[in-house]
């Protein structure tokens, strides 16, 4: 999100500053697909909505760094992306599309909110479903409202086998959770392994501004929230945060790199750091205690958390709905 409070220093040093730390620069330029949320509109239209505290949108000029820092596929489902109303979604829509960027989960109604984004690099087809879950309620797409795709769980299930066939990898995102909060709520852990179950290969999960847990079920990797990546606020309660790098061999996930992060804006200025040393080493840490309930074991090497993942082959096993779907 590159807009906000870091506005001001933007205009100064250039939205390309955001993605200017080396070490995560390579990982973002080097990924076969790199995936992430882009919450705010983009957009110099449309009037901001009316009684919703925090409002933001942002310039062609951010979007196009973006795309510069190595993304390619983005989430535009969550509780910013209409801000600026259906005005602002469409010019984000737009320009997604002008600036080839891929993108799920927002549309001019639900079924086009719920069409996958596919990208084919190297011979392998990535693909993306994206959903908010996430208030305002009005944000939502229906069968005429413009939104962002909000599941139920049979819609989803029916989105990602119809997908399924057509992509060899597919992450589903979802906008979830609640703010702040450091583990997952239980309807987050009964979608996200009911999205594995249906096919999905990654589940990446967002909203909360902290890492969440990490879960490998059924030989999948779940991230229950990475936390903020470039987001344009000062908290100090979100201060670390991680970016995941997931290896596939033959179409399967074998390992997951955790590369801890230094998000504190008011030491970092907005531009995302590699942390290192001691600090690195307790988010790891950390990372590792909240993933304990779900099994998940975390080494650490160099400044990096890694995973190994076990091959699986039973995602085809009949499963119970989650709870209160």
């Amino acid at each position: 999100m590159l807009s906000g409070s870091a506005r001001p220093v933007f205009r100064v040093k250039g939205y390309a500053y955001a993605f200017q730390d080396r070490a995560l620069a390579r990982l973002t330029s080097r990924a076969d697909v790199a995936f992430g949320n882009l919450e705010y509109p983009i957009t110099r239209s449309g009037s901001p909505i009316k009684d919703k505290k925090y409002t933001f949108r942002g310039s062609l000029e951010s979007l196009k760094a973006v795309k510069g820092a190595g993304f390619d596929m983005l989430s535009l489902a969550n509780n910013h992306i209409m801000d600026y109303g259906v005005k602002g979604l469409m010019d984000t829509l737009m320009q997604c599309r002008k600036n080839r960027l891929v993108h799920a989960g927002a549309g001019t109604d639900l079924t086009t909110a719920s069409r996958p984004g596919i990208v084919v690099r190297n011979g392998v087809r990535y693909g993306l479903l994206a959903y908010s879950m996430t208030f305002p309620e009005d944000f939502w797409a229906t069968k005429d409202r413009p939104g962002t795709a909000h599941p139920d769980i049979t819609r989803m299930d029916l989105d990602i086998r119809a997908v399924r066939p057509a992509v060899d990898i597919l992450i589903v995102s979802f906008h979830w959770g609640e703010e702040l909060m450091r583990e997952p709520k239980q309807y987050q852990v009964g979608f996200a392994r009911y999205a594995i179950r249906s096919g999905a290969d990654v589940v990446v999960g967002h909203h909360p501004h902290v890492p969440q847990a990490i879960e490998i079920y059924r030989g999948r990797p779940i991230f229950y929230s990475l936390g903020n990546y470039a987001f344009g606020s000062i908290s100090s309660a979100s201060t670390v945060s991680i970016a995941a790098e997931t290896i596939f061999q033959r179409y399967n996930p074998v390992q997951v790199n955790i590369y801890p992060l230094n998000v504190s804006n008011k030491e970092v200025g907005f531009q995302p750091r590699l942390a290192k040393g001691n600090t690195a080493e307790k988010i790891i840490a950390h990372l590792r205690e909240i993933s304990l309930p779900f099994g998940t074991p975390i080494s650490f090497r160099k400044g990096i958390g890694t995973i190994t993942i076990a091959p699986e082959d039973d995602r085809a096993t009949p499963a119970d709905r989650p709870a209160g779907s």
